[in-house]
C-alpha cells in the first residue's frame, strides 16, 4: 500500500500546539503510522462520510480520508472535539 500524505487543518495545528508534550509523542506516532496505512484504535464517525477518529489516552484526533490524502481536522480532548 503507498504512503498516504497528510495535511493539518489550522485548528489541528493549533491543537496540536497546545497538547502536552507527553501526548505530543503519542500522536505523532500516530501520524507515522496512519501515514503507512496502519492505524491503531481507528473508528469511523456516524453520520459523517470518509471521516475517522483515532484514540490516543482523553484526546482524539478526528480526520477525514480523500482519496489518498489524510486531512486531519481536529486534535483535542474528548469533550471537545466532537463539538
Amino acid at each position: 500500500m503507498a504512503r498516504l500524505e497528510i495535511e493539518f487543518s489550522k485548528k489541528a495545528v493549533k491543537h496540536y500546539k497546545k497538547l502536552p508534550h507527553n501526548y505530543k509523542t503519542f500522536v505523532d506516532l500516530a501520524f507515522l503510522r496512519l501515514a503507512d496505512g496502519m492505524p491503531t484504535d481507528l473508528k469511523p464517525i456516524q453520520g459523517e462520510e470518509n471521516t475517522y477518529r483515532i484514540r490516543i489516552g482523553k484526546y482524539r484526533i478526528l480526520f477525514e480520508i480523500i482519496q489518498s490524502t489524510v486531512l486531519v481536522m481536529r486534535i483535542g480532548s474528548r469533550g471537545d472535539v466532537y463539538k
